[in-house]
Order: structure tokens, then C-alpha cells, then sequence
């Protein structure tokens, strides 16, 4: 069971990010889906380095005195970095494909879940590092209807 909760604590993360890529090229609105997932990870980096800079906690490995089930960095437990990424990923996929977007938010469940279990987060970590990558989303699906230039493809005059 150690071993499985390990894989999904690393590698469960390709799931949103693939399910994020075949969506990107069914729709095929390259400049819209590409701009939009960029600012929003623009956002998404910016907000989780915010909370970190705002919020130094321990590793639950570090404070409960714990052997990890992945090897990890005495780093800045919050926010979780994985669970940032499949929060933009369910943001992203929303408006795109309702069903890959619950196939997303169901794995980062599972992602999050494995990140307490393997002692790396706490709960409260996985969930705003969740809630960060949903608010990029927001903001760069919002960005991207601000700027004209990236939705009609005209270029910038000037």
C-alpha cells in the first residue's frame, strides 16, 4: 500500500497535466487554450510563492519525526506545488471538457490524499495549494478576455 500511495504522491500529477494537453488539442483554439493556461500558471506561481513567503510550515516528516514515503526537501510544506498544478488544471478544463475536469479534480483527491498519507503535506496544504491553482484559472481565463489581440489573432498595432 506504501508503495502505491508513493506513485500517486509523485506521479498521479501526470494525469491532470495529460488531460490538460488532450484538451488543449481537441478544441484546437491554440492562441486562446495556450494563452489562458500560461497566465494562469503565471498567476498560479505567483500565488503559491506568495504563500510561501507568507506561511513557513515543517514538513509533517520533520515536526511528527516520520521516515517519508518519498524522499523529500526539509523544505516549506505550504502550499503543495501538486496540488497548485491540478487546481489549474480543473480551472482549465471547466469551460473545456466537463468530464476531464472532474477526471482531474477526482486524481488531484487521490494526489492530495497521498501527499498526507507520505507525510510531505498537511491537509491544509493540499487544499490551498488547490484553491491557488483553481484562482490562477480564474485569472487567467479573465486575463485572456482583456486582451483583444490574443482572442480576434489580430497583431498589435504600434
Amino acid at each position: 500500500m506504501n508503495a502505491l500511495i508513493a506513485a500517486v504522491a509523485v506521479w498521479g500529477i501526470a494525469l491532470p497535466l495529460l488531460l490538460v494537453a488532450i484538451a488543449t488539442i481537441v478544441r484546437g483554439a491554440w492562441r486562446l487554450d495556450i494563452a489562458g493556461g500560461a497566465l494562469g500558471g503565471l498567476a498560479t506561481i505567483a500565488l503559491v510563492k506568495l504563500g510561501a513567503a507568507l506561511v513557513f510550515e515543517r514538513r509533517p516528516f520533520l515536526t511528527e519525526h516520520l521516515k517519508p514515503l518519498v524522499a523529500h526537501a526539509a523544505d516549506n510544506a505550504f502550499p503543495s506545488d501538486h496540488l497548485a498544478a491540478c487546481g489549474l488544471a480543473v480551472g482549465y478544463l471547466w469551460p473545456r471538457s466537463k468530464a476531464m475536469a472532474l477526471l482531474a479534480l477526482l486524481a488531484a483527491i487521490a494526489i492530495g490524499a497521498a501527499r498526507v498519507l507520505a507525510h510531505l503535506h498537511y491537509v491544509q496544504d493540499v487544499v490551498f495549494g488547490f484553491l491557488f491553482g483553481l484562482v490562477g484559472a480564474l485569472v487567467g481565463a479573465w486575463a485572456v478576455r482583456l486582451l483583444p489581440s490574443i482572442r480576434s489573432g489580430a497583431p498589435r498595432s504600434g
